[in-house]
């Protein structure tokens, strides 16, 4: 009795639970939705019968009209007056709360107003890595490293420590790499120890980049062209990284007098320091290369990066297309890819393709794919060192009813001839 008395809730506790389950029952039974003011909620009577709901939904936004009539506009809607009189006629609420229905010029200005606060918050922060519009062009993307100091960040344990760092440490987790590799538009050598740059990648950027073109075997990270720029060790900053748009970080709490669910706006976001690139280090291409994983926990160990330059071969992954066109393949055959990229050369300007395009048309069980029924887009020829005999691979699989015609009627053909 003791030990029951003393872990007991005390009676402030006990009124705030009660206080809490009041306020939720009743939101539950009057449909109130969270806002920022009491007058934003409902008081709605309960829906009593077999057939119908017990508690209320979210009543339907007024301000798209095609929700009722398929491909009606809120701009016709607003020249429209025989339309706002139908509107009117077949649903009952228009009457009630026709402010409700926003027209056209109305919601255009809103969406302008929103256009300009996003075009105003990417203005305001420093942070954002705009790329030309010569680099965009080509499907190049951007991405962010900072360097390595010399005998601080090298080594072993140094690297780890960039990898796993501590609860305390200010920094957040770095993959360590380094950038290396010739380009002779910049009067760059890979013989020369210069060349060598060692960086390290926040873990979240390659990550980002694994997710968005990461396709299993077919893998498209370590086979594509970024613009990497590289800033000084000292402005590695978490907050530069933060999403431009963040998600509604609001808070509720229910006034225990009222039981109205107010709601608390989160403070803003901390403002990023600003960082300048290293010179010289700005927008250089390079190609992923030797990623290494964990293999049991799959996280990123060490990524390097090659320096690319139009006429430099790149090696680019494969994808079919038109597989329903095939009478095997749409039966349950497969292709059993022997090489699943081919090596390119992209004309300088022309855009950087993030797979070359199989035909599988009219394909059938046996039969060999080798170059020739690859699609190559503008720009892209192949390697000359490829063979013209390259072997994609090999039709698998069931055989289809146009190839047993063609054998039924080479059998008939030759016992005729016999």
């Amino acid at each position: 009795a003791t030990i029951s008395n003393a872990m007991a809730p005390s009676p402030q506790f006990q009124m705030l639970r009660h206080t809490a389950r009041a306020a939720l029952s009743q939101s539950r039974r009057h449909n109130i939705r969270p806002s920022s003011s009491v007058e934003a909620t409902r008081d709605r009577p309960l829906v009593h019968g077999h057939h119908q709901r017990r508690h209320l939904t979210t009543p339907p936004l007024y301000a798209q009209p095609q929700t009722y009539v398929t491909g009606a506009s809120s701009e016709q809607l607003a020249e429209s007056q025989a339309m706002r009189d139908w509107y009117a006629a077949n649903f009952k609420d228009w009457e009630e709360e026709p402010d409700k229905f926003i027209v056209g010029e109305k919601e255009a200005e809103e969406a302008k107003a929103k256009e300009a606060a996003a075009a105003a918050a990417e203005e305001e922060n420093p942070s954002i890595i705009q790329l030309p519009e010569h680099l965009t062009k080509r499907n190049i993307r951007p991405l962010v490293a900072y360097l390595r100091e010399p005998g601080i960040e090298e080594g072993t344990r140094n690297c780890e420590k960039l990898r796993n760092p501590g609860v305390n440490d200010p920094i957040f987790p770095l993959v360590p790499g380094i950038i290396h590799g010739s380009d002779p538009t910049q009067n760059i050598v890979s013989v020369d120890a210069s060349s060598k740059i060692m960086v390290k990648t926040p873990w979240f950027e390659i990550q980002r980049e694994l997710d968005r073109y990461h396709y299993g075997i077919n893998g498209a990270f370590e086979n594509r062209v970024y613009a990497l720029t590289v800033f000084p060790s000292d402005e590695a900053a978490v907050d530069n990284h933060r999403t431009r748009h963040p998600k509604d970080r609001t808070t509720y709490k229910i006034d225990p007098e009222t039981t109205a669910v107010i709601a608390i706006p989160a403070p803003p976001l901390p403002t990023p320091p600003p960082r300048t690139p290293v010179e010289g280090m700005e927008n250089i291409l390079v190609v992923p290369a030797d990623l290494q994983m964990h293999p049991v926990m799959h996280t990123t160990y060490c990524l390097n990066f090659i320096r690319y330059h139009p006429g430099k071969p790149i090696k680019i992954p494969i994808k079919l297309i038109n597989e329903e066109e095939s009478p095997t393949l749409k039966r349950g055959g497969y292709l059993g890819m022997v090489n699943r990229f081919i090596e390119c050369l992209v004309d300088d300007g022309a855009p950087i393709p993030e797979c070359i395009e199989l035909e599988c048309t009219g394909l059938r069980q046996k039969d060999v794919v080798r170059r020739e029924k690859l699609i190559l887009p503008e720009g892209v020829k192949i390697h000359p060192r490829v063979p013209e005999n390259y072997l994609m691979g090999t039709v698998y699989g069931v055989r289809s009813t146009a190839d047993d015609d063609a054998e039924g009627d080479g059998a008939a053909e030759g016992g005729e001839e016999k």
